[in-house]
C-alpha cells in the first residue's frame, strides 16, 4: 500500500512538472509560381518557388516560479522545391537556436538568432521583406560574416528589455574574434529601440558586423485605419581595406582584399570598402475586407559593389485570406538598375527587371 501511494505521488508530481512547462510546435508553409523576365542564358524564367522562408520552429517554456520563465526557440528553415535546408551553405536550424530565461528584467538569450536590429526593421516594408515585390532594406550590409548569416548572428548574446510605456530596448552581439592578416576581426553589435503607441510604431537602430560595415535605419509603420503607411530610411557604411584583408583561421570568415566574402556574400551584395549606400523605402497596405493591397517603393544609391548601384524598385501586390490561417498572394515588380557593368542580370546600365509571383501560404 505504501509503495502504491509513493508511486502515485510520483506521477502526480510529473504531472505538475509538466504543466508547468511545454513545448510548441509551428510553422509557415509558402509555395507558387515566380517569373523573372531576365535570366541566364539556358535558365528557366518560371520556377516553382516561395514568397517568404518556409521553417517550422519548436518553442519551449518553463515556469521557474518568481515570474521567471526559461524559454528556447528552434527554427528550422527549408526549401519548398525540394524539402532541403534553406540555401547550399545555410545551416539546417537556419531560423534560430537560442536559450535563455525571461521575467521583470526582460529577456536574456544565448544561441544563434536574428540581431537587434533585424528582427524589427522589416516594418519598414509592406512585405516584411518577402515575395518579389520586397523592398531590399538592407542593401550592401552582411550581418556576419559566416554562411547563412543573413541577418543572424551566430555565438550571440540578445537582451530584449520589457516595455517602458511603449519604449522597449534591445541589444545583441558576438564575442567570437577571427584571426586575419591585419588583426582580429571585429565584435558584431547592434542596438535597437522601438516604440509603440496607438497607431504609431517608430524604431531606430544601429549595427556593425566583423568587418566594421554598419547599417543605421530609422524606420516605422502608422495605421490610418483605412491604409497603414510604411517607411524606412538607411545608410550603409564600409569598414576600410584593411579591415577585411587577410584570410580567416576557419572557413566561416574568408575576406579578401577585394571586399568579397568567399563564404556567405559575394562582390554583388557588399557595401565598398569605406563606401557608402543610401536607402529609403516608402509603401501601404490597404485592408479591404478578406482582401488586402500593397504598394511599395525603394530606392538606393552609392558606392556599393558593382551591380549594387543606383537602383529602385516598384511593388504592387495583393493577399486575400481564406481562413485566419491561410491566404492566396499575387505580386509584381519592377527593378530599374543604372551604372550597372556586372554580368549578372539584368546586365546593361539604366537595365529594367520584372518580376511576378502567384502562391498559397498556410500558418499553423
Amino acid at each position: 500500500m505504501k509503495k502504491s501511494l509513493i508511486a502515485l505521488a510520483a506521477l502526480a508530481a510529473v504531472g505538475v512538472a509538466s504543466a508547468q512547462s511545454s513545448v510548441t510546435l509551428s510553422g509557415r508553409l509558402d509555395a507558387g509560381l515566380i517569373y523573372t523576365q531576365k535570366v541566364a542564358p539556358g535558365a528557366a524564367k518560371a520556377n516553382v518557388g516561395r514568397g517568404l522562408n518556409n521553417w517550422i520552429n519548436f518553442a519551449a517554456t518553463e515556469d521557474l516560479g518568481g515570474g521567471l520563465r526559461a524559454i528556447g526557440n528552434v527554427n528550422m528553415r527549408f526549401d519548398p522545391q525540394t524539402g532541403v535546408p534553406e540555401g547550399n551553405a545555410r545551416p539546417l536550424f537556419q531560423g534560430e537556436t537560442r536559450v535563455g530565461v525571461s521575467g521583470g528584467f526582460g529577456t536574456l538569450l544565448v544561441g544563434r538568432g536574428l540581431t537587434a536590429l533585424q528582427t524589427p526593421n522589416s516594418l519598414a516594408d509592406p512585405w516584411g521583406t518577402s515575395t518579389v515585390a520586397a523592398s531590399p532594406y538592407a542593401i550592401g550590409y552582411v550581418t556576419d560574416y559566416a554562411a547563412g548569416g543573413e541577418g543572424r548572428i551566430d555565438t550571440g548574446i540578445f537582451y530584449t528589455s520589457p516595455s517602458f510605456n511603449g519604449l522597449t530596448l534591445s541589444a545583441s552581439f558576438s564575442p567570437r574574434k577571427i584571426q586575419l592578416a591585419s588583426g582580429y576581426s571585429k565584435t558584431a553589435m547592434s542596438v535597437n529601440a522601438l516604440y509603440s503607441a496607438g497607431p504609431l510604431t517608430v524604431g531606430l537602430g544601429r549595427e556593425n558586423n566583423r568587418a566594421n560595415d554598419t547599417f543605421t535605419q530609422l524606420y516605422g509603420t502608422y495605421d490610418l485605419g483605412v491604409a497603414r503607411l510604411h517607411l524606412g530610411v538607411g545608410k550603409v557604411d564600409g569598414g576600410t581595406l584593411a579591415e577585411r584583408t587577410g584570410t580567416g583561421t576557419t572557413s566561416t570568415m574568408t575576406i579578401t582584399a577585394s571586399g568579397a566574402v568567399i563564404a556567405g556574400g559575394t562582390t554583388t551584395n557588399i557595401v565598398a570598402p569605406e563606401g557608402s549606400i543610401d536607402i529609403i523605402n516608402i509603401g501601404a497596405t490597404i485592408p479591404m475586407g478578406a482582401t488586402s493591397f500593397r504598394v511599395g517603393y525603394s530606392q538606393w544609391n552609392g558606392t556599393g559593389a558593382v551591380g549594387q548601384k543606383d537602383d529602385s524598385k516598384l511593388g504592387l501586390g495583393v493577399r486575400h485570406n481564406l481562413s485566419k490561417r491561410t491566404y492566396l498572394y499575387s505580386d509584381i515588380a519592377t527593378q530599374t538598375r543604372k551604372n550597372n557593368s556586372a554580368t549578372t542580370s539584368p546586365a546593361t546600365s539604366n537595365s529594367r527587371q520584372q518580376f511576378f509571383d502567384l502562391g498559397i501560404q498556410h500558418n499553423f
